[in-house]
């Protein structure tokens, strides 16, 4: 082997299956490449870039490509990986670290989703191809570049196959998301629908996904809709990280130099054209020691030596889908990157006002049993769009279960969640949060939701690494 390493940087996920994937892919890599491949995250997986940064230092490479993992220019890519670099490097001036670009639009990614459409579309049914709407859904950014490759990568996908029409969406963040544009297909004429996920690994999002399309075949009966893989462990993949692997250790690489061509190369890659930018979200930061003080996981409004304030955030208001249904999901964060959910846990929305939050007497659940459903839904709706975590309806009734992944998680958000002034009991691993049949979706609803969503994100970001 070289004495190159090359640093994998991925997203980040706590689903077994795509963590298995991702490593496997790193595999592949190094095989590939010949060359040393130390992969990491920066949030929900270990380890994060630091540590996997003196990792390969103490094992003597003096060399590093930091590739980030990711389809797209988003803020990650921009601000959070550059502020774990120059954290690196300053604790190791005498290693060279050089950051290269996102995969973004490249062939090799448009061969693997070309094949992986093929591959569907001959496992499927025959039907018209003018009669058949591609839609590519990508994950989903508040940054413009990001989605933007989307669209173009739908494009090219299209182009010359003689499909109908081609649509793109999102799962989450940003708009069209997946119901949309499936439905947007289907009110342009297409008689079959195949949704191309452009995602990486397999996990929850994909999981999601697939649960969309299962929806519309539930609304659409008459249609046809054929899901494709994701893009995995295709060559494609492999041979767009070798691509870019090879730019950034030649010190061309670019953002998205193959994609926007008035951008100009740089020598070396630097955030937004050269100007240097501190991070907007702190997973850039997440695993370095904690000697840098308070500012460490403190969210932007309290940085530079500001003040911190005691006074909790406002209360953020119901953000609705397409179908009128609350976007738990995108409340504090997804459509506005100024108020993330790292925002919501550090600061803290207000708590639950006036007296305890609790569930309510069993004979009130008797008593409007449908009222009581109503609510129940809701909240598990809610709960497992902002925590990923499995929710119990089967519990005692005034009480809904979330199912957490330790007993020592459960103790500590239920600590965390009585001060939000919201009632919760444990069993074993299992919070019990309160429900009634008159809980009221922008009263108590939200209010327990936002108490489990900021603990939830507390607890995964800051407490457990």
């Amino acid at each position: 082997m070289t004495a190159t390493a090359l640093l994998l940087i991925g997203h980040g996920t706590d689903d077994d299956a795509g963590l298995a994937e991702y490593r496997q892919l790193a595999a592949l890599v190094q095989q590939r490449l010949d060359v040393f491949v130390q992969p990491c995250f920066l949030e929900l997986a270990d380890p994060p870039i630091g540590q996997a940064i003196d990792a390969c230092v103490h094992a003597g490479y003096q060399h590093i490509v930091a590739l980030p993992l990711l389809l797209g220019a988003a803020g990650h890519q921009k601000n959070d990986i550059p502020v774990a670099l120059r954290e690196a490097r300053a604790r190791w001036p005498q290693v060279t670290i050089q950051y290269g670009a996102p995969l973004g639009v490249q062939y090799p990614l448009l061969k693997a989703l070309g094949d992986r459409l093929a591959a569907a579309e001959a496992a499927a049914p025959p039907a018209p191809r003018a009669e058949t709407a591609l839609a590519l859904i990508g994950r989903g950014s508040s940054d413009p570049d990001s989605n933007a490759d989307v669209a173009r990568m739908a494009r090219l996908l299209w182009e010359g196959r003689g499909y109908g029409r081609v649509l793109y969406g999102f799962y989450s963040i940003t708009t069209p998301r997946v119901p949309e544009t499936i439905d947007a297909s289907i009110a342009l004429g297409a008689r079959r629908v195949i949704v191309i996920p452009y995602l990486l690994f397999t996990g929850r999002i994909l999981q999601r996904i697939a649960q969309q399309v299962a929806a519309a075949r539930q609304r659409y009966p008459a249609h046809d809709f054929v899901l494709t893989e994701h893009l995995g462990l295709h060559e494609g993949v492999i041979a767009a990280i070798e691509q870019r692997f090879h730019e950034a250790a030649q010190g061309k690489a670019a953002v998205n130099c193959d994609v926007c061509k008035y951008r100009r190369l740089f020598p070396g890659f630097t955030a937004d054209f050269g100007r240097p930018q501190t991070s907007d979200h702190e997973h850039g930061l997440r695993g370095e020691p904690p000697a840098r003080g308070l500012d460490a996981i403190l969210p932007p409004r309290y940085r530079g030596g500001r003040p911190v304030s005691a006074a909790p955030m406002t209360a953020a208001p119901l953000v609705f889908d397409e179908h009128g249904q609350v976007a738990w999901d995108r409340v504090w964060g997804g459509d506005d990157p100024n108020n993330p959910f790292c925002e919501l846990a550090l600061a803290g929305g207000p708590p639950h006002r006036g007296t305890l939050l609790e569930p309510v007497n069993p004979a009130a659940v008797q008593a409007d049993p449908a009222g009581y459903a109503r609510v129940i839904a809701e909240l598990a709706r809610a709960l497992a769009m902002v925590t990923d975590l499995p929710v119990k309806t089967d519990t005692a009734p005034g009480w809904i279960g979330l199912v957490c992944e330790s007993e020592e998680m459960a103790i500590w958000l239920l600590r965390a969640i009585i001060v939000e002034n919201v009632s919760v009991r444990r069993e074993d691993r299992v919070l019990l949060l309160p429900a009634g049949p008159q809980f009221r979706l922008e009263a108590e609803i939200k209010n327990v939701v936002t108490a489990v969503a900021k603990t939830y994100h507390y607890w995964k970001e800051h407490i457990r690494q």
